[in-house]
């Protein structure tokens, strides 16, 4: 195959294809597939403003098939599911039909999610169109929707057939969505790479959203995320143990997450409530794995710096805490964390009880002062 993008790592036997260029490879692998069905997930935004970019560039999909979920966080659930199973099923869609998901991490999540599920398991394809999509959701097969409020209780391990990251995509992004992902590529430089943390703090946040979104700057950031995935993953896909380290800041921040979903007002976005999630993961790292407190002071500065505060009421903690006892990593009806003992070096499996909870939901509210 000629080579068209300007990178292309695999996970797991999954092509990634990075570059302004890499949607050109898609009428090849369409083409080579031979699908007797062709189908694109969209929300109302990326019907808009990314669907068109997609069809310039893919002749192969320009007959495609379009369905529509509704946009955010509440899209991700078994209701979602079973309107796009039978829509696939009204529409004809077969066991070689091919499902492209065209959007952020819930469109990946459900996408992946539906494709896995209908026929026993049908070909995918994710086009991330989000930050939080291009450095996290959309790679490495895991598919999952929500239970109520609680984050990914049901989901398959179901890789899709090839990923496309195009920078050109997040142009489209709204400055608060764009925030929202760098929290996951933040916790991926925290988990793997000192030299990267330590040049994010000279990029703080507010710098980093008026750079050149296609420039060397966040390219280098996305590309290392991506990367460092690819290794994580392609060694362990089920997680049975080191993939773990890539939910570093998610216990708490997932919890978060949904406790937000539940009050008045406009709920957190994800990257909001990881960015929460990693201050009490570097509290409790402080606490249990040895964090020197200077680390854990850069790394608040930094987080609330970049993503504000949300004050989290201490009348919550009990609801909070049955939120994360459905974290999938509790053992023994134990909470296990994902900490670090200094940047770039993950430590998993920490048991954390109540009080040690407690506190770093009491250190990220003293910070507000």
């Amino acid at each position: 195959m000629k080579k068209l993008s300007n990178r292309i790592i695999t996970i797991n036997r999954t092509p990634i294809f990075l570059g302004n260029d890499s949607l050109a490879y898609i009428d090849r692998l369409v083409t080579s597939l031979s699908p007797t069905g062709l189908f694109i997930l969209v929300d109302p935004n990326t019907r808009e403003h990314c669907l068109p970019i997609l069809l310039n560039k893919a002749a192969t999909l320009v007959h495609a098939q379009v369905v529509e979920i509704k946009e955010g966080e509440f899209g991700k659930s078994l209701g979602n599911a079973e309107k796009l199973w039978n829509e696939l099923l009204s529409a004809g869609a077969g066991r070689s039909s091919l499902l492209f998901n065209l959007g952020g991490g819930v469109i990946s999540d459900l996408g992946g999610f539906v494709a896995a599920g209908y026929k026993r398991g049908i070909n995918y394809f994710n086009i991330p169109t989000s930050l939080v999509g291009q450095v996290d959701a959309a790679i490495g097969g895991k598919t999952a929707v929500n239970l109520g409020h609680i984050k990914n209780q049901i989901g398959f391990f179901h890789a899709p057939q090839a990923v496309f990251v195009s920078s050109g995509f997040l142009k489209t992004l709204p400055e608060e969505h764009l925030r929202s992902g760098m929290a996951e590529m933040i916790k991926s430089t925290l988990i793997s790479n000192p030299a990267l943390w330590r040049r994010l703090q000279k990029n703080p946040v507010s710098r980093m959203l008026v750079q050149p979104v296609e420039g060397a700057l966040w390219q280098d950031f996305i590309h290392a995320a991506i990367t460092f995935k690819n290794k994580v993953v392609t060694r362990d896909f089920r997680e049975s143990n080191l993939r773990k380290i890539l939910n570093f800041g998610h216990t708490i921040g997932h919890a978060l997450e949904g406790y937000s979903q539940s009050r008045h007002g406009k709920p957190l976005l994800h990257g909001e409530a990881v960015a929460a999630g990693m201050i009490c993961a570097a509290y409790l790292s402080h606490l249990k794995a040895s964090l020197p407190l200077a680390d854990l002071n850069t790394i608040a500065s930094y987080l609330v710096e970049g993503f504000g505060h949300f004050e989290i009421d201490p009348d919550s903690k009990i609801h909070l805490m049955e939120l994360m006892m459905h974290d999938k990593k509790v053992k023994n009806g134990q909470l296990c964390f994902v900490l670090i003992s200094k940047p770039g070096f993950p430590v998993i499996n920490v048991a954390c009880d109540q009080t040690e909870i407690s506190e770093a939901i009491d250190f990220y509210n003293s910070l507000s002062r």
